[in-house]
């Protein structure tokens, strides 16, 4: 168990290291890319071209690591998120932030299938939810502290040269990640090439039906993601202060909460986080819709956010709960495809139904599609058992 515990000390360490960018660009990548000249088209775009990347190449990592193992995919992984900070850095115009954009992707397609499996390689079974929503936290710890540099640096600087500075910090970062995953994690897959020859994965029925709630969830959601601060700005203020007090507590919520709503999936099963989550999410979206304030907007990005971390954790545990150990990288790949998919249809979609159909639309779209996930949940996985437990 000690063992354990280093290693995953170190799996967490090098995850929020590798992710202090991740909040900033969420935040302030939509803003930027309006200020170079970017629409909501080519802003959509950029969210796009992310999940087209990782689409593709998710599927045959997800394989690589459970033929060859996790710890080379993972240490690599650090390594394109730092070549990719470094472009970002030098990134004046669209076709630059599409580069970097390109190369970022990369890096999340090794990365994500390596962390999972590896939480779940070093975690007894019935701990998985607490070890996935443990990931996430990290994930979200770094994203939260980069994010708070962040607009540290870029109130005291130009948007442009603070955007510079910033992400040449982060690359440092990435290769710090990098070294620490080298250097203290160990692998965490017995590597057997010839029994892992011709092994061939198995889907049954119920991993295609969360396949299918994966897919819709993560087109719907994706569609917001890059919309949300462009409406903001077009609907109250183009000051980054304002815009970062109300993304701030929402972001306190994503990194210190995923753990303890992971446990809560462990002890109730995955099903019903997941059901209150999609629910409680979809309804807060329809609220986006009819601000009033920059308060009304700091209560309902928190609700909104509670919903979510509740809802993820518990889907990503069920993942490894339905994948056998010897595929489990390559069901990671697989769900993680389907999550690319809809990423990369949704911010497109939502780009354009902005643009065509007015500034409400998408997040009447997303609280609707939410609510039917919510739904569908409860009904396909109505006498969904694990060991004999109904979750």
């Amino acid at each position: 168990m000690g063992y354990n515990v280093k290693v995953n000390d170190n799996l967490k360490r090098s995850v929020m290291l590798g992710s202090f960018a991740f909040g900033i660009i969420s935040f302030i990548l939509p803003i930027y890319s309006k200020r170079i000249g970017g629409t909501a088209i080519t802003i959509g775009g950029l969210f796009s071209i992310f999940s087209i990347v990782t689409l593709i190449l998710r599927p045959l990592i997800g394989k690589g690591i459970d033929r060859y193992g996790r710890k080379n995919f993972f240490t690599a992984s650090f390594l394109f998120y730092a070549i990719s900070m470094g472009l970002y850095s030098y990134s004046t115009n669209i076709i630059m932030l599409y580069v970097s954009r390109f190369i970022q992707a990369v890096g999340s397609s090794f990365m994500w299938i390596s962390a999972y499996s590896i939480a779940v390689d070093i975690a007894d079974n019935e701990k998985r939810g607490s070890a996935i929503g443990q990931i996430d936290g990290a994930h979200a710890k770094g994203a939260l502290y980069g994010s708070i540099i962040g607009f540290s640096v870029i109130s005291n600087f130009t948007l442009i040269s603070g955007w510079s500075f910033l992400f040449k910090g982060y690359a440092v970062l990435s290769i710090i990640a990098g070294y620490i995953v080298y250097k203290y994690i160990p692998e965490t897959r017995t590597v057997n090439n010839e029994k892992n020859i011709g092994h061939k994965v198995t889907l049954n029925s119920d991993f295609f039906k969360l396949l299918i709630i994966t897919f819709i969830s993560s087109m719907s959601s994706s569609m917001i993601t890059p919309l949300l601060m462009v409406y903001l700005q077009d609907k109250f203020t183009t000051d980054i202060g304002i815009l970062a007090t109300a993304f701030i507590p929402a972001a306190l919520i994503y990194a210190f909460l995923p753990s303890k709503l992971g446990e809560f999936s462990d002890k109730v099963g995955r099903i019903i986080p997941m059901i209150i989550g999609l629910t409680g999410a979809g309804i807060v979206s329809f609220g986006f819709t009819n601000l009033s304030s920059i308060k009304v907007l700091i209560v309902l990005w928190m609700l909104e956010s509670i919903g979510m971390v509740m809802a993820s954790p518990a889907q990503e545990a069920l993942v490894a709960d339905i994948a056998g150990e010897d595929t489990l990288g390559s069901i990671y790949g697989i769900y993680l495809l389907v999550t690319s998919l809809g990423a990369a249809i949704g911010p497109l979609f939502g780009g354009w139904v902005y643009e065509s159909f007015g500034h409400a639309t998408p997040f009447y779209i997303n609280g609707s599609i939410l609510l039917i996930d919510a739904v569908l949940v409860m009904l396909l996985f109505k006498n969904y058992k694990i060991g004999g437990n109904k979750l």
